[in-house]
């Protein structure tokens, strides 16, 4: 495991934990980021990660990146 902030591009990953606050926690939430959740890392270069979650492509600073701790989805 490994925080978000560290996945690669076209990446598909699992959120395992969040270390954040209550306020950022239902910010992600309410952009249909939650444990469990799998999202696919769009862009992750200088600047902000772009991720799709849900169909919809969401930027996440790097800061909260950092917090938001995931897994690569193994294939099948």
């Amino acid at each position: 495991m490994y925080p978000l902030a560290f996945a690669k591009e076209g990446e598909e990953v699992v959120v395992k934990r969040i270390d954040a606050g209550c306020g950022a926690m239902q910010r992600l939430a309410s952009m249909g980021i939650n444990i469990g959740s799998r999202i696919k890392v769009i862009r992750n270069q200088n600047g902000p990660v772009i991720v799709s979650a849900r169909g919809c492509n969401i930027a996440i600073g790097k800061g909260l990146a950092m917090k938001i701790i995931v897994e690569r989805v193994k294939p099948s």
